[in-house]
């Protein structure tokens, strides 16, 4: 679990971003939403040390900023928003997943490879392990990254817009797999910019507006709470009792 107490960080241009209570669970799908600019990246960076921070973030009871870097590794895995499609096969990029555990030098073990087989099998990717990653889709490409996190064997994975460049029968087998994560007892904490998609996967959601936390709480929760949402985003939501809808969020006029 993290927790998260009065978390603060500024940027050199002047931004400041202010996170009063948070708590992100295993066996849970944490979205993060909000406008741009609200914060949501900066969120998942303090989250895995790549943004310096006042307050209080605590990881399984540890400090964050106490918890060496390979440690931190082997607790929080982060997929980042811009992936880079580089000149490197699957299977070895979603080797990568293991270094945490023993670094890159030394060879892999049994343990590594049956992890690496189960990433490759969970994301639907086996096919793909002697591909070049610059052979991919968009898509495909998403998947052998989150193939390589799922490696990584953390019980907590952050991942910032993770179905940016899927279509729309890509994104739900990739929440289908998420899904399939939580089950396992891993908490997943994502940033998304898809309110329905969001709504109907989630577990608990977080809004952020003016670069604060508006609200966490259930999607059913978060939909009552109207003038919030038209707020932010101008629009608001309802559950729909629809059978024939492919989510049961819809957006409403205002």
């Amino acid at each position: 679990m993290i927790e998260i107490r009065d978390v603060e960080t500024e940027y050199s241009y002047g931004d400041s971003f202010s996170f009063s209570r948070l708590g992100f669970e295993r066996g849970k799908v944490t979205s993060i939403i909000g406008r741009n600019g609200s914060g949501k990246s900066t969120l998942l960076k303090i989250l895995c040390g790549l943004r310096p921070y006042t307050g209080s973030i605590r990881i399984e009871g540890k400090e964050l900023r106490n918890i060496p870097t390979k440690e931190r590794a082997q607790k929080l895995a982060y997929l980042p928003q811009n992936l880079k499609s580089i000149n490197i096969d699957v299977e070895t990029l979603v080797s990568h997943g293991r270094y945490p555990w023993h670094g890159s030098l030394r060879r892999m073990t049994d343990k590594d490879r049956k992890l690496i087989d189960k990433a490759l099998d969970e994301t639907r990717m086996s096919g793909f392990r002697n591909r070049n990653l610059q052979e991919l889709s968009g898509g495909e490409r998403q998947r052998a990254y989150l193939a390589m996190v799922i490696a990584q064997d953390a019980p907590m994975i952050l991942l910032d817009e993770p179905t940016t460049y899927m279509d729309m029968t890509a994104r739900n087998v990739f929440y289908d797999i998420i899904r399939s994560l939580t089950a396992e007892g891993r908490g997943i904490v994502m940033v998304c910019h898809d309110i329905e998609q969001s709504l109907a996967y989630s577990d608990s959601l977080c809004l952020l507006n003016e670069r604060t936390v508006a609200a966490q709480c259930t999607p059913d929760e978060m939909v009552d709470r109207t003038e919030l949402f038209r707020k932010v985003f101008g629009t608001s939501f309802k559950k729909s009792e629809d059978k024939e809808l492919l989510y049961p969020y819809v957006a409403v006029k205002i």
